[in-house]
């Protein structure tokens, strides 16, 4: 049994994202790691070879080459690599309040392995930064990586599981709300016109269609589109609150940071 550690620095208290430990590890038999529920520490793994089982709230599983399996917080949780074909795998253990808003923002809570994961290669690329550029652990490596992770995930999972045909009153939804990305939200009363259904039923299809209510879908628009304004953009941070149909800046802000875990400035200092 052999590992190899990355320490990296301590993290700020505030910071959104912490990278506690990461390596890899080049298992044998008696390779077995339990944790209680009440630890506060996610856990990403990919496995490069080998295989073995993690269980986690009653569920068995047995990841092996090639997949990826997710630890969460605050769940009582046990993993172990087979005596006979040991796993050699690459894993980071962090915290933060980004890492469970984007573990709610895309529907991970439930997830424990994705086999087959699309892009293994973060995982190297990840290990070898945080040994050139440790000073930027927690402020760029690990968010970046957090993210591109948690979105290939959203995808091979939908990938292997196409979901049924959006409908037509659901589509018409959705066109409305993209039209108000910038711009004040629709009111419930109007979206339930365009549909001709009820305010229940309108909420219903929506969520059907795709996989949230048409508040959290819009929010989650505005929030990507002031991403993109803040790194491109010199405009100032009331302005684009303003652009995006916020009429106080103040709510825009506290918005902002409870999704993306910074506020508009330091976003924006950190891209």
């Amino acid at each position: 049994m052999r590992e190899d550690f990355i320490f990296p620095p301590a993290p700020p208290e505030e910071a959104p994202f912490r990278l506690h430990l990461a390596g890899t590890s080049y298992c044998d038999g008696g390779y077995v790691i339990a944790r209680p529920r009440s630890e506060n520490l996610w856990v990403l793994e990919y496995i490069e070879c080998g295989t073995g089982t993690y269980e986690a709230g009653g569920v068995v599983t047995h990841p092996s080459a090639g997949d990826l399996y997710f630890v969460h917080a605050g769940t009582e949780h046990r993993y172990y690599s087979d005596a006979r074909n040991p796993w050699v795998k690459h894993w980071i253990n962090f915290s933060g309040p980004l890492v469970a808003e984007l573990e709610k923002l895309y529907k991970l809570r439930d997830v424990l392995v994705v086999p087959g994961f699309s892009r293994p290669e973060l995982f190297p690329e990840l290990l070898h930064q945080l040994r050139l550029h440790p000073e930027q652990t927690h402020s760029r490596l690990g968010p970046e990586f957090l993210m591109a992770v948690v979105t290939t995930m959203a995808a091979d999972l939908a990938a292997a599981h196409p979901q049924p045909a959006v409908s037509e009153t659901g589509i018409r939804l959705r066109d409305r709300l993209d039209r108000c990305v910038f711009g004040k939200a629709p009111s419930l009363d109007e979206l339930a016109a365009l549909a001709a259904r009820s305010k229940v039923q309108t909420i219903r299809i929506f969520k059907r269609d795709f996989g949230e209510t048409p508040a959290q879908y819009l929010i989650r628009r505005k929030i990507a589109a002031a991403c993109e304004l803040l790194r491109s953009s010199s405009g100032m941070i009331k302005e684009i609150a303003a652009a995006l149909g916020f009429s106080d800046e103040y709510h825009f802000a506290a918005l902002f940071k409870r999704k993306t875990g910074f506020s508009p400035g330091r976003y924006r200092r950190r891209e």
